[in-house]
């Protein structure tokens, strides 16, 4: 709506521009005015020549050919006054075509070369240079594509879009090391982007022969820290706890996935069969699976507060039984610069087997910002709570706002 808003006003002021010039006359005399005033001439002249020739001082023949000229003039004179109006009032049309054509040619022009969207989404014109570069590149072989692509990168290394493509195509053809490199510069542009995390985590376990253990595994609990329900960050971070035979997590990280890519059939099949494995590895894994309880919670703080904490102080959130022992059944950490933040509980969170959601119906849920990083309570610490979650059946949309100090 401002855009148009603008381009009418600009629109106006061109036609202004346009048209004053042919509106802006001389300062008008009547066609009459100007009629007799030539005639008035005339006849001054026409008096002169008489006088002239009663004196003496012309011929008749001379005085006839002079009068003869004067008619003559006069008769011009007139008709030239009436043209000059004529003209004037049929040179208006021009102003109203102005008037007509020139927003409906600026406006139809716009509308077939321009995109006034990109005020409001800048990321379309990245979108219609993409489908373009597709079009154009359709046929090139991967080599020649990874070639326009560092090309690219040579002029505008602060690309992080073609940094992340190159990556993945780098992935497609098995060169880990440069992988690493190209996701590596993606997060240095990007920040902490979960599923950046989660592709230099993959490169880097493919660069050691597909083992999660080590680096890895902490870029992946990072990320999963950042985005719980991520589905290639569940993924790895299965395949991280079955390398190290802790067939519980990786059955509860596949569990959660199963959730995620219940509408990709061949993906749920191949994690299904996974799942199977562990179980019989560990019989008792299938058993647990019945009552494995989690909830998701949308965690902000309150623009009020902003003033009051830094981006590295520490945001507990956790889950913890209405009535009972004040121990967390699942807690997770987090810093105030990854606020908003999704975070899901759920009994992997546990910090111990028998004090977990699942053990308990009722149960209260908060936040807690910590400016020392003590997990215990401290005054000033900023907080929010909410009390009366049935953790077997918890709101699809559960926020918590920070928004009170201790």
């Amino acid at each position: 709506m401002i855009f148009w808003i603008v381009a009418s006003g600009l629109l106006l002021l061109a036609l202004l521009i346009l048209i004053l010039p042919m509106l802006r006359t001389q300062p008008e005399i009547d066609s009459n005015d100007r009629q007799q005033q030539n005639i008035d001439i005339a006849r001054a002249s026409k008096s002169s020549l008489d006088a002239q020739l009663s004196k003496g001082e012309l011929s008749q023949q001379e005085y006839d050919s002079s009068l003869h000229e004067l008619e003559t003039a006069l008769a011009l004179d007139l008709e030239n006054v009436d043209d000059s109006a004529t003209r004037e009032q049929q040179g208006k049309w021009a102003i109203w075509l102005l008037v007509g054509l020139v927003p409906l040619l600026s406006v139809g022009l716009y509308l077939q070369l321009g995109e006034y969207r990109v005020i409001e989404d800048p990321t379309l014109i990245l979108a219609r240079d993409s489908a373009q570069a597709q079009d154009e590149h359709s046929n090139l072989s991967i080599e020649e594509m990874v070639e326009i692509v560092q090309k690219r990168l040579l002029e505008n290394p602060e690309d992080a879009q073609g940094w992340y493509v190159l990556g993945k195509t780098m992935m497609a053809q098995q060169k880990f090391d440069e992988a690493i490199t190209a996701f590596q510069r993606t997060r240095d542009l990007v920040g902490e982007e979960p599923g950046v995390i989660f592709s230099l985590a993959d490169a880097l376990a493919m660069q050691n022969d597909g083992d999660m253990q080590g680096e890895p595994e902490q870029l992946v609990k990072r990320g999963l820290d950042i985005a719980p329900n991520h589905p290639t960050g569940l993924w790895l971070a299965g395949l991280a706890a079955e390398q190290r035979l802790d067939y519980p997590a990786a059955h509860d990280a596949w569990t959660r996935l199963l959730a995620q890519i219940k509408d990709d059939p061949a993906s749920s099949a191949e994690v299904s069969e996974l799942i199977k494995v562990l179980e019989q590895r560990d019989p008792g894994l299938a058993s647990a699976t019945v009552d494995t309880r989690s909830l998701t919670l949308k965690v902000e703080l309150n623009n009020s507060l902003q003033q009051l904490v830094n981006p590295g102080d520490s945001v507990f959130v956790y889950a913890k039984a209405a009535s009972g022992p004040p121990m967390p059944l699942a807690v997770k950490r987090l810093t105030v610069s990854d606020l908003p933040a999704e975070v899901t509980l759920s009994d992997a969170d546990a910090m111990m087997p028998q004090m977990k959601l699942s053990a308990f119906d009722l149960i209260v849920v908060g936040a807690r910002i910590s400016k020392t990083g003590n997990p215990v309570a401290q005054p000033g610490d900023l907080f929010v709570e909410v009390g009366g979650i049935d953790s077997s059946n918890p709101p699809q949309d559960l926020r918590l706002s920070i928004n009170q100090v201790k």
